[in-house]
């Protein structure tokens, strides 16, 4: 039972991307530059029929005005590759110059498919992966406990673990851009993904310290390789390094600590240098160019309408105009590490799972609040990560999920993708409300769980009463805001005057989650997520055990 519907799953989140995949995507019959897909498309193109050198060189064959290739160099060689696949199937696809604002069904196909692959490849094993570290443990621990277990607590362990990967699979955010607007990002937050996991298949154990080695240098490899296929991987990076270094300061700093450390630095730089190769086998000039295109300073502070503090300022303040951008860079800079601090030091100083997972969301969330260059899109990298958690703060997470998707109506709006994101959106969190709800008549208060850890039980009716009010007026706002900008048009001296007010409605419902996820982080106890004093002789019979991996008591020596 449990596989057959592991598999039912599968193939539904494949139909449900598939069925997304149906509608239009980014710039679709807009010419002169089209969209993402022209940019992608152009990208395959340029990187199969020019040299490595030149593929971030302004030259006669590469207009970098038209998607000049702006990615770290990973994604520059998986475009080859898509470029010579591609060149396989159709030449014309990837014919230099005559190939430009290619679009037909045959490409089309060609295209969607390429992501749903990868998909497949890498982000879905990647979520299996976590999830069965997250739940499972390790099989052989759940054969040995199966006679302590009863059977209503293994179906309803089990009904957990598949919950979350179906909703995880159901991701709105990351499906509609991916496979409605057209990028590739599951492969740079699957490959993330795969650095959690090793991350989290940490254990403090004396007899298996070749495997954790194993473990962090591939936690290591993997986070490098999702950095270089988005810089934008950047926003998981505070937790990446300070959980990491926690866990060589645990480990006795001087001595097998400093050796974790010293194979993680090494491993950082030989993957480093493998994928860095070709531009740093042609000299300074090279790598500088590389980097300019990947850090573009000069485009300024945020790409069209970004729910963040800077895009909601800068109707008052006029930042662009009344800044320069290397300032506003430094500026930002400061703010996201100063935000990033508390969340960071938290997890330095009492290190665990739970708190690195909440301190990823943290991460991602803070820089796309506050940092330089932020697209509308960046806020996937936390609606990813928050999914993980999607179990044990069903409600939270729902919401967040909702508000991160209604940030970017403009972008469906512009994209043509309404019909796939009213759909995603009221399935998502539909389908999580009717499964903890019910989950929640069997087990007490659940659905806002986090409640029980922020405020003494005696106050959790009324707060809980508090946040479905907040919820209900939130969802009535993200109502009436959607009509107005689908139905009525706004004055011709505030054309911007809808995508404005969703981004200053959405950056206010960031800045509360971002608070009510440092609360929830930096009042966990030394027991993590489900755990009790008197639950602890008992934890290896939880699937979910998010005990302290890391204490005073269990220094490897």
């Amino acid at each position: 039972m449990f596989q057959s519907t592991l598999v039912l799953i599968v193939l539904f989140s494949i139909t449900y991307r598939w069925s997304i995949s149906m509608n239009s995507y980014s710039g679709q019959a807009k010419p002169k530059m089209f969209g993402d897909y022209e940019a992608q498309r152009h990208w395959m193109e340029i990187t199969f029929n020019l040299r490595i050198n030149d593929w971030y060189r302004n030259t006669s064959d590469n207009d970098l005005n038209y998607w000049g290739l702006d990615y770290p160099p990973l994604t520059a060689y998986h475009s080859f590759l898509m470029g010579y696949l591609a060149d396989s199937i159709d030449p014309s696809f990837v014919k230099l110059h005559e190939s430009r604002g290619l679009e037909n069904e045959k490409h089309k196909l060609f295209m969607r498919l390429t992501v749903l692959v990868f998909d497949l490849l890498i982000f879905f094993p990647s979520v299996v992966l976590i999830l069965n570290q997250m739940f499972f443990k390790l099989n052989a621990t759940n054969e040995q406990n199966n006679d302590k277990r009863s059977k209503k607590d293994d179906l309803a362990q089990k009904s957990d673990y598949l919950a979350s990967l179906f909703f995880i699979l159901l991701n709105p955010t990351l499906v509609l851009i991916d496979h409605g607007h057209f990028q590739y990002n599951s492969i740079s937050l699957g490959l993330m993904q795969l650095s959690f996991y090793f991350s989290l298949s940490y254990k403090s154990t004396k007899s298996i310290k070749k495997l954790n080695t194993m473990r962090l240098m591939f936690c290591a490899f993997f986070f490098c390789l999702a950095l270089n296929y988005k810089q934008m991987e950047l926003y998981h990076a505070l937790p990446i390094f300070f959980f990491l270094l926690a866990i060589c300061l645990k480990s006795n700093i001087f001595s097998y600590g400093l050796f974790l450390l010293t194979i993680i630095g090494s491993t950082v730089i030989f993957t480093f240098g493998i994928l860095w190769y070709p531009y740093l086998n042609e000299g300074f000039d090279s790598v500088t160019q590389v980097l300019i295109r990947i850090f573009p300073i000069n485009r300024g502070l945020f790409e069209d309408k970004v729910a963040n503090l800077w895009c909601s300022l800068s109707p008052i303040l006029k930042l662009k105009q009344n800044f320069a951008s290397e300032n506003l860079a430094k500026i930002s800079f400061v703010i996201t590490i100063i935000f990033n601090l508390p969340s960071s030091l938290n997890l330095l100083f009492k290190p665990s799972r739970q708190r690195f997972l909440l301190a990823l969301i943290i991460s991602a969330l803070t820089f796309y609040l506050f940092s330089f260059q932020v697209h509308e899109k960046s806020i996937i990298i936390s609606t990813v990560p928050a999914c993980l958690l999607v179990n044990f703060y069903p409600q939270l997470v729902s919401w967040f999920i909702l508000i991160a998707n209604f940030s970017m109506l403009p972008l469906f709006i512009k994209d043509g993708l309404i019909l796939p994101f009213i759909t995603t959106s009221v399935l998502f969190n539909l389908i999580v409300y009717v499964y903890y709800h019910s989950k929640k008549l069997e087990s007490g208060d659940r659905f806002w769980l986090c409640l029980t850890q922020l405020a003494p039980q005696k106050f959790s009716k009324f707060n809980e009463k508090i946040f479905k009010l907040l919820y209900f007026m939130s969802l009535s706002g993200m109502l009436v805001l959607t009509v107005c900008s689908l139905a009525i048009r706004p004055p011709q001296n505030l054309p911007d005057l809808w995508t404005l007010l969703i981004c200053v409605y959405s950056f206010v419902h960031f800045i509360f989650f971002l608070c009510l996820f440092n609360l929830i982080q930096l009042t966990l106890k030394n027991n993590d997520l489900i755990i009790t004093e008197k639950e602890l002789e008992k934890s290896q019979r939880l699937f979910f055990n998010f005990e302290s991996i890391l204490t005073e008591k269990t220094k490897i020596l």
